[in-house]
């Protein structure tokens, strides 16, 4: 028996592989009613994951001040930016989903994060990142972008985790 838990997770599959779903799709690939189906897309569509359309659902499409990895809110402190060859950019809540983004793009051209304590707009190529501090600003595990070492190393003192660049960020956030 297929739980709802499951049938969500297989739902969003569905609308990766194939961009939008009928319901009557749906009823069919989990033998359930139509009603069991706009109520799981219904919790769905609350948590910002896919929009109902007539007859069916397709996959959110997160605004501009929505991450593009897991739709939170984008705060300009934690921004993470990944530039496409294709001139699009994609937009992230916090490092780690940026980093993951960045890992998962293979058309990705160039990295933008803000350093946490100043504010400012750094490359995340030299971005020194503390992952897993105490101080949990967004999503978890913790990854936060300095633009120096001495800067994250400060911060180290007082949240504690661990000091890293960008490769031993993006292979933390990995296993």
């Amino acid at each position: 028996m297929t739980t709802s838990i499951n049938r969500e997770k297989k739902i969003i599959e569905i609308l990766q592989k194939q961009g939008s779903a009928s319901i009557q799709e749906l009823t069919e690939a989990f033998g359930v009613s139509s009603m069991t189906i706009h109520r799981e897309l219904d919790k769905l569509a609350e948590a910002g994951i896919v929009q109902k359309k007539h007859g069916g659902a397709a996959l959110a499409v997160p605004s501009p001040n929505q991450c593009a990895m897991c739709n939170k809110p984008i705060s300009e402190r934690t921004v993470f930016i990944v530039r496409l060859e294709s001139g699009e950019q994609k937009r992230a809540c916090c490092a780690h989903c940026g980093l993951m983004i960045q890992s998962q793009s293979k058309d990705a051209l160039q990295s933008l994060t803000a350093d946490y304590l100043h504010g400012h707009i750094i490359s995340a190529d030299q971005a020194v990142y503390i992952l897993g501090s105490d101080l949990t600003v967004c999503c978890v595990p913790s990854v936060l972008s300095f633009g120096s070492r001495q800067d994250a190393q400060k911060f180290q003192k007082g949240f504690g985790g661990t000091i890293a660049n960008i490769e031993e960020a993006i292979k933390y956030l990995h296993h």
